[in-house]
């Protein structure tokens, strides 16, 4: 009977302990990361004849989890992030092109178009004349303000990466402390794997993370690296931006692959060449431009002359068909705005031990323009035109544009590294912030529409500044008329300057001097639906032909077309999130209906081995009472 006595013992013991178990569940049912726990009861092992047994135990309180489920659970939620921020952003940017009956960009456009028509009206009324030079500002303001509210916006992205990426630090130093401590224990206790489940799951909202967990050997991985192995090796992740400086070769490789002047190789092309009194000029940001003519000296400000070849005896000053280029590169590098912008080298330079960069030759290579500002921040445009004269009278014009395969495009890279190797993330909040930060991401949707505007700027500032008159017909705009071969003379407008939203200027003055015909052209450019926004000559020769109106109504479109494509498969993913959450909550969580009926089993266990007791107790008593 004593021995009964001690199965008794042990079952009220584990019933104790598997009720306190049911309290702790229901304490933590809204702990965020608690797993339920359940006691696990097992016989007491036999160590001597008995044939009852000798009771039970209760040898440990286990979480219930399924790594396989939680894996999946942070994967699609780092792929759900990812289209919520890009929800976030877009939709910031959608509020900004929201227009009503009365304003927003485009009634400033068809303000400006009416302001135009007024003025063709009557073009001698002065208030017709101060109206549109007020719109011409306004239209110009109008472009600029949301160009910098989208700007507003990367910075805003830019300041929440750097927090991010602070954020992902800490969650894998905190990771590293949980492993820390665990490695100091027997056996994990559940807490301490909840808590970095939790860490773990943070860290997925951030950024997509693979993880091997065993009892020898933790490894969390991002983008392929280990960012953290155990608590000893905890890797950071550092925030790299890689700015690439805009260089516009004018070469072209000849047969055999050396670089050649591609001004004379365009001529020879159809069949020309340089001669006397031919003018070439570098056009910058359709704004300011330098020209060198065959056959005059180059002279500096103070009118002396200026040796285009050192190691030749006396002063050559005189602009030749050999050494134009380098003409050119002095007329570019001592124009007082040019010069603060770009450096115009002979050909490839090299650096000089002091980081100075100079030309590696002494003879005319072809013309090598370089930005002075690295990045986005120093993006330019520049072209050249070649007029070629006879005398006074102008023979033949061509436009020619620097070499796309040999010139490097300004570019702002960000990416994340590990011990300074990139890791190619693919979800989470930080791909997407990243992916809208990198000026050459296909994904990046901020880019693609400062891009929009910078090609409607370009476009306007392109067809509002020249044009040629023949017959009623007309040859749009500066580009163009820089190839233009006609005997008509070229109209000079110059309304607009600029070949982006922030150097887009509206020149007042102008206005003053717009003459009948000038008035008749303008008023052609709103109904005008043929024109290329591709920074290129107006020839009809892209596909995206449209006008000013409906191309910024396309941009909006646009816009709310992605928002709305985001969001729908934002929408998707969080339903397989939710679903998947769902049915992992149903195994983990803590359900208050399944506690109380294991609290009324173990309560009944625990009532059941009192009895026991107590009859036990009651027959050795009578046992006693017979002695």
């Amino acid at each position: 009977m004593l021995k009964s006595l001690n199965v008794a013992q042990s079952g009220l013991s584990a019933a104790k302990i598997a009720v306190e178990n049911v309290s702790n569940n229901i304490a933590n049912e809204n702990t965020p990361g608690y797993k339920k726990r359940v006691v696990q009861l097992s016989e007491m092992d036999l160590n001597d004849s008995r044939f009852t047994g000798r009771g039970v135990m209760a040898t440990g309180a286990y979480r219930i989890t399924s790594e396989y489920m939680f894996n999946n659970i942070m994967r699609e939620n780092t792929r759900n992030n990812y289209y919520e921020e890009v929800s976030f952003m877009v939709g910031s940017i959608e509020q900004m092109f929201q227009e009503t009956d009365t304003s927003g960009f485009s009634k400033d456009l068809n303000r400006f178009f009416q302001a135009v028509e007024n003025l063709r009206a009557n073009p001698n009324s002065e208030v017709y004349k101060t109206t549109m030079r007020n719109e011409g500002i306004v239209l110009v303001d109008s472009l600029q303000s949301l160009y910098s509210a989208i700007e507003a916006q990367e910075n805003i992205t830019h300041e929440r990466l750097d927090d991010n990426v602070d954020q992902i630090n800490k969650l894998l130093h905190d990771i590293g402390e949980v492993n820390e401590k665990l490695s100091l224990q027997n056996v994990a206790s559940d807490d301490l794997l909840d808590k970095r489940d939790q860490l773990e799951m943070e860290l997925s909202n951030l950024i997509d993370i693979e993880v091997i967990r065993n009892e020898r050997d933790y490894q969390l991985k991002i983008g392929g690296e280990v960012a953290v192995r155990h608590n000893t090796n905890i890797r950071d992740v550092n925030l790299v931006e890689e700015k690439t400086t805009q260089v516009d070769r004018f070469s072209t490789l000849n047969g055999s692959g050396v670089q050649v002047d591609n001004i004379t190789h365009s001529l020879a092309s159809e069949g020309l060449a340089l001669d006397a009194d031919d003018i070439i000029t570098y056009k910058f940001d359709n704004k300011y431009e330098v020209s060198v003519q065959i056959g005059t000296d180059l002279e500096d400000a103070n009118g002396d002359p200026v040796d285009l070849d050192p190691n030749t005896a006396g002063v050559q000053s005189e602009i030749t068909a050999d050494n134009y280029i380098r003409a050119l590169k002095y007329e570019i590098n001592h124009h007082t705005y040019i010069s603060e912008k770009v450096d115009a080298f002979n050909g490839n330079y090299e650096t000089n031990a002091s980081g100075d960069k100079e030309d590696i030759t002494d003879s005319d290579k072809f013309l090598l323009v370089e930005s002075r500002v690295d990045g986005t921040d120093g993006a330019f445009e520049g072209r050249i035109s070649v007029t070629k004269m006879t005398g006074t009278t102008i023979d033949n014009r061509d436009a020619i544009f620097k070499d796309d395969y040999q010139s490097v495009d300004a570019v702002d890279k960000v990416y994340l590294a590990v011990y300074d190797s990139e890791i190619n993330i693919k979800s989470g909040i930080v791909k997407a912030q990243v992916d809208n930060l990198s000026s050459d991401s296909p994904n990046n949707k901020i880019v693609d529409y400062k891009n929009k505007l910078d090609e409607f700027a370009r476009s306007l500032s392109d067809i509002y500044d020249k044009y040629v008159e023949e017959n009623g017909e007309y040859t749009y705009g500066h580009v163009t008329t820089d190839s233009y071969e006609g005997s008509e003379s070229i109209n000079h407008l110059n309304l607009f300057t600029g070949s982006s939203v922030m150097t887009l200027e509206f020149n007042e003055s102008s206005v003053t001097n717009l003459k009948q015909v000038d008035l008749d052209y303008l008023s052609k450019m709103q109904w005008k639906s043929d024109i290329d926004f591709d920074g290129f000559a107006q020839d009809g020769s892209t596909e995206a032909k449209t006008s000013f109106s409906e191309f910024f109504q396309e941009l909006r479109v646009n816009i709310s077309s992605d928002k709305e494509n985001n969001d729908f498969l934002q929408k998707t993913q969080e339903t397989v999130v939710t679903s998947l959450q769902n049915s992992y909550d149903q195994l983990t969580k803590v359900d208050k209906d399944e506690e109380m009926v294991n609290l009324i089993q173990f309560q009944a266990a625990y009532t059941a081995n009192a009895k026991i007791i107590t009859v036990v107790d009651e027959m050795l008593q009578t046992l006693l009472n017979i002695r």
